[in-house]
């Protein structure tokens, strides 16, 4: 799996579906077909600037190494292998492994000092005077920590692997290169906790049928709990448990926010029976939060002039 999938591990936490779907691993292709998820990919413009602009920062990449980590090294060197010592390398298509699970990026860019190995990340979202899209640079950075630690478990000294990676974005709307830091260690620490839980899934008999495909796929995943939130679009179960939520009427459809604030109340129909008090709290827990939404309640009932919630 490409480290993308594996990061997607961070958007969705607690989510049994998506851990159930990468413990199996399960086929993307299959599973979009039987769903009738839209093909993903980038559009012929994107990735002709993908493309130019790794060329471009690929060049620049000692200036910016020099710069950033302060590494004096010569133009990037092909590997086949980790490497030791220092300089900047390229290794093309390594087959490493984090846990049980295949990482297969496409390639690893690492700038070494010696003592430590730093891996540099090119990415074609613009840095728009000095700030890149935050939500961009979290994908980035859960990427990278999926790199990094396989990058740890496949070096004989964990700790020669750095958390700390070179980002290389464009600058403002053109092509030119320009670096900045990032340490990606909380979400390898996240990465490390999610795995763990990836390895207590205790996957249904039918998941683990490797002949499974089409609407038998999709039901057997259904048929594992799923937690709807905010990290789901990036998810290949997203169309579907999209659907599924507003068949059932899930808080968490509104979002993380909702879902955090009504805890174990799971519909909205219930949540909004607490707000108005035509529902007997079954608890402390339940009593805490009809309190909460009465006072949004009554909060949006001022807000709307005097109006109760539609």
């Amino acid at each position: 799996m490409d480290p993308r999938r594996i990061a997607g591990l961070l958007d969705a936490p607690g989510c049994r579906r998506r851990q159930a779907l990468d413990a199996a691993q399960v086929d993307l292709g299959l599973l979009a077909d039987a769903i009738g998820a839209p093909p993903g990919g980038q559009s012929p413009y994107a990735r002709e600037r993908d493309g130019t602009f790794t060329h471009l920062a690929t060049a620049r990449l000692p200036e910016l190494v020099e710069r950033h980590l302060g590494i004096d090294c010569a133009a990037a060197v092909e590997t086949s292998e980790l490497p030791v010592g220092a300089g900047l390398w390229v290794w093309r298509e390594p087959k490493l492994r984090l846990r049980g699970l295949p990482v297969t990026p496409g390639q690893i860019v690492l700038a070494g000092d010696g003592t430590h190995l730093f891996p540099v990340e090119i990415r074609s979202y613009a840095c728009l005077d000095g700030h890149a899209d935050p939500t961009k640079v979290a994908g980035t950075a859960r990427e990278l920590a999926v790199v990094v630690a396989a990058l740890r478990q496949a070096a004989p000294v964990p700790e020669r692997v750095s958390s700390r990676c070179l980002l290389v974005l464009p600058r403002n709307f053109g092509l030119a290169p320009v670096g900045t830091l990032l340490d990606v260690a909380p979400q390898v620490r996240r990465l490390g906790w999610s795995l763990d839980r990836l390895d207590a899934v205790d996957l249904p008999a039918r998941l683990r049928m490797p002949e499974l495909v089409g609407p038998a796929l999709v039901d057997a995943l259904t048929a594992v709990e799923a937690r709807f939130g905010d990290g789901c679009p990036s998810c290949p179960m997203y169309t579907h448990c999209r659907q599924d939520a507003e068949q059932t009427g899930t808080v968490a459809r509104a979002g993380g926010a909702a879902a955090n604030l009504c805890g174990p109340v799971g519909t909205a129909v219930h949540a909004l029976a607490l707000a108005h008090g035509e529902r007997t709290p079954s608890g402390e827990a339940e009593q805490a939060i009809a309190d909460e939404l009465a006072r949004a309640a009554a909060a949006y009932g001022w807000a709307t002039g005097g109006r109760s919630i539609p």
